[in-house]
């Protein structure tokens, strides 16, 4: 059951996550064509198809443009310029993040709805690609594999039973410093251990890590309190019902991608997206 909280008072809120594999989260991980999708989204001019309807949007990449190139920083090995600004993007406006979280978990809940209504196709490609990349130059400087990060959900009691699998089915960012995540609220905390997510510092100016969707975490430890819930989780694999489905169009929903978990086990699908 995905998880969602249109309004806005949050305050003692409690909820218990249910299992099911409903996979309504827009999670393509573009296995074995990412330079083909590249390629049609800029022959197809995804960019300014997306932009052009949305002025918050298109403002905000100008800044993020503008931001990155007057840094002047070295970019890693096959990384763009438009990686660097899809992380600027997320990372630094709250209303295009919620929106786009909204949209994965929403607006792509099949083929059709991916084709017709996912209006982040371009944003999508560009911070998944961008966090594969980062993951590959952290393989080649040896440095450590997994993070150790937390993200806090603010006015939500979340609960998951030990030992139960989880995603987050979004886009999530989270901090190396506990204290700068609990400075988003005070109701929910997640300890996470991702092997999947890449530091973004360089890019956001912010001590925090960008854990992709499809990334599987286990619940090994919890604390349930008044004041707030913590939830520690530990990465588990991956599981993506899509792959390359820019180049597919619309065709029968029936393929499930699934790497570190048995395909009939339950995962928990979390999807908040106004509060990430």
């Amino acid at each position: 059951k995905h998880l969602f909280f249109p309004g806005k008072d949050w305050a003692n809120v409690a909820v218990k996550i249910d299992f099911d594999l409903a996979l309504s989260s827009f999670d393509d991980q573009y296995q074995g064509c990412s330079q083909q999708v590249m390629e049609d989204l800029i022959q197809g001019d995804y960019f300014t198809k997306e932009i052009e309807s949305r002025r918050n949007y298109h403002r905000v990449w100008q800044r993020a443009h503008l931001t990155w190139l007057r840094q002047g920083k070295a970019l890693p090995e096959n990384m763009t310029v438009t990686h660097a600004v899809a992380i600027l993007v997320y990372s630094s406006n709250d209303s295009v993040r919620s929106d786009f979280s909204r949209a994965m978990a929403s607006a792509a809940g099949s083929p059709q709805q991916y084709k017709h209504s996912f209006h982040f196709k371009y944003l999508h490609y560009y911070l998944t690609t961008a966090i594969q990349l980062l993951r590959k130059e952290i393989v080649t400087r040896n440095d450590p594999l997994c993070y150790e990060v937390h993200h806090e959900v603010k006015g939500v009691y979340l609960e998951a039973p030990m030992g139960a699998t989880i995603r987050f089915g979004q886009f999530l960012s989270a901090s190396f410093l506990r204290e700068e995540a609990q400075k988003f609220g005070d109701q929910t905390l997640f300890t996470i251990l991702t092997c999947l997510g890449a530091p973004v510092q360089d890019f956001s100016l912010k001590k925090e890590v960008l854990v992709p969707p499809y990334e599987l975490f286990e619940v090994v430890n919890t604390s349930y309190h008044p004041r707030g819930n913590w939830l520690q989780l530990q990465s588990a694999g991956t599981q993506s019902a899509y792959n390359c489905q820019l180049l597919k169009g619309i065709l029968i929903y029936n393929v499930v991608l699934v790497s570190g978990v048995q395909q009939s086990e339950s995962v928990i699908h979390i999807h908040i997206p106004t509060l990430f």
